[in-house]
């Protein structure tokens, strides 16, 4: 099930202002008071029982003092990504160079994914995990306090020819001490890339950024109209990408489906339309070629497919009550 929970937009200000509050990381602190608020109000919604126990996953603006102590003041579970080059318990000073210095949990065989014109590739990486304490710089964060965590890393020490290692920290609050445990932290991060997926719709499809509304409440009122739209377009991906043979009615409107059909499809069976085959022709919709190297279509050209869908429906709803009307 994927939804939105809390939406800030944000510009960075001019000047430096005082306080955690005027950083970026008050946008995690208020993401964080977000997605708890939304909690308790469902929990109170449905007749006060226990709000669902929070997991945040965070790139790598969350590995701030400030952020990982919000959590931890709670008690949450939590991983984000490691990129300070942060001070722990001696005698290895450094975060980095303490995991680095552990002894080697196991070697997994992973795929790289292709990208930017790069087919896939396996890659064999060295798993390691250690627990330390993190020591708060006092200039820098004058009220933090030492805090406890598990580091987990995956290294790729030996990557093919011309390719760049694989190389990844996380700091987590959940177990990671076995080779069994550091792998099922490094399988969940990637949970949050719907996330980061959504974020991109939002900004690359409905280019909020462009928007020139006279008024704030206008622009506003299109931010949730189109965080919903985004929202809906990621879960139509995933869908099809895990499912691509279940029935496409259970997501789109029997409307939607006659219009796919109707346009790409002559002869098929709405009812046997596949999330598969209508993301697909969404997509042609936006301009995907659906040619063999394409790949699933993006999220601009889905955007721009669903747009032009909604248009098509409609259409063939006001053509049906002419129809109706004349006969």
């Amino acid at each position: 099930m994927l939804g939105v929970l809390g939406l800030q937009t944000w510009a960075r200000p001019a000047g430096d202002l005082p306080g955690p509050e005027a950083k970026e990381s008050g946008t995690w602190l208020h993401g964080l008071d977000q997605a708890r608020q939304v909690g308790w109000e469902t929990a109170w919604a449905t007749g006060g029982t226990a709000p669902p126990h929070l997991m945040h996953r965070m790139d790598r603006e969350g590995d701030v003092d400030e952020v990982l102590q919000g959590v931890e003041e709670v008690g949450e579970r939590a991983s984000s990504r490691c990129v300070q080059k942060r001070r722990v318990d001696e005698p290895w000073r450094l975060g980095h160079a303490a995991v680095r210095a552990q002894p080697v949990l196991g070697r997994v065989m992973r795929t790289v994914p292709r990208s930017h014109g790069k087919p896939a590739r396996p890659a064999t990486v060295e798993m390691r995990a250690l627990t330390t304490t993190l020591r708060p710089d006092r200039k820098q964060s004058p009220h933090a306090w030492p805090l406890t965590w598990p580091l987990v890393e995956v290294w790729e020490p030996h990557p093919a020819p011309a390719c760049e290692a694989l190389h990844g920290l996380l700091w987590t609050r959940e177990a990671a001490t076995t080779l069994g445990e550091v792998q099922e932290v490094v399988r969940q991060y990637p949970c949050r890339w719907p996330i980061e997926a959504e974020h991109w719709t939002l900004k690359s499809g409905g280019r909020i950024a462009a928007l020139r509304l006279e008024k704030w409440d206008s622009w506003a009122k299109a931010v949730v109209r189109y965080t919903s739209g985004a929202a809906r377009m990621v879960a139509l991906r995933a869908r099809a990408a895990q499912e691509p043979d279940a029935p496409a009615t259970g997501w789109l409107s029997e409307d939607a489906c006659a219009v796919l059909v109707a346009t790409f499809g002559p002869g098929h069976a709405v009812l046997r339309l596949t999330r598969g085959q209508a993301v697909l022709w969404i997509g042609r919709l936006g301009g995907h070629l659906n040619r063999q190297r394409d790949g699933m279509p993006g999220v601009r050209t889905l955007w721009r497919g669903l747009r032009d869908l909604t248009l098509l429906v409609e259409g063939w709803r006001v053509a049906r009550r002419l129809d109706k009307r004349c006969g």
